[in-house]
């Protein structure tokens, strides 16, 4: 009797031990799915809030992003500016070479940005040629040496295709606003407005106040 008590019982750990070892790799298993899961929905949102050509914000994560430097902007009463940096046109270089080029030019554009720009500085495409920097803590006397820097950027670091040089020209609007004055669909409404008058007046940069009067 304690012969067989002693099997039954020995029986019982090994069928324990395999059941604690299949728990095991179904739980690991499990938590390697999770992490999975987990990645790929950071994907899908970084999918979600970026521009697909250039991956700068689109334009509802950069409002939100934007939004968090301004009011922080507001309690310390500092300075923000706006500049959009447009590629001059961009139809002739589609036509002139493709569409597939003309994407090439503004990845190229915003990653020239984004290497010479500080990480608190926010980046936005919303379609067409242009790419908004929302720059906190900067002000109107700031603003030539931050298109000075992009342009050197793609100047020393051009966009080559094989052994082929892609040059393209680009024009700047940009707008400087203060603390509580600081409002985002203005600040964007002026910048382009001031990019109009640069594509105008044929000038690399143009800077309005927020009156939306050109800073000599």
């Amino acid at each position: 009797m304690n012969e067989i008590c002693l099997g039954a019982i020995a029986v019982l750990v090994l069928l324990a031990g395999g059941f604690g070892f299949l728990w095991f790799r179904s739980n690991r298993s499990l938590k390697a799915s999770e992490k999975k899961i987990a990645s790929l929905n950071e994907e899908v949102q970084a999918a979600r809030s970026l521009d697909e050509t250039t991956g700068a914000f689109n334009y509802p994560f950069f409002v939100k992003t934007a939004n968090v430097q301004i009011k922080l902007a507001r309690r310390h009463r500092w300075p923000v500016s706006l500049m959009v940096v447009d590629i001059d046109q961009l139809e002739k270089i589609n036509l002139r070479y493709s569409f597939k080029t003309g994407d090439s030019v503004l990845k190229h554009l915003t990653e020239s940005i984004q290497s010479v720009v500080r990480s608190s500085d926010v980046l936005g495409r919303f379609g067409g040629s242009g790419i908004f920097i929302l720059l906190p803590e900067c002000d109107t006397d700031d603003l030539p040496t931050v298109f000075e820097r992009i342009d050197q950027k793609i100047k020393q670091s051009p966009l080559m295709q094989g052994n082929k040089r892609i040059d393209y020209r680009r024009s700047a609007g940009a707008v400087t606003m203060y603390g509580m004055q600081i409002h985002l669909n203005q600040m964007l409404g002026l910048a382009e407005d001031a990019l109009n008058v640069a594509k105008e007046k044929k000038k690399e940069l143009i800077i309005f106040d927020k009156e939306g009067i050109e800073v000599k």
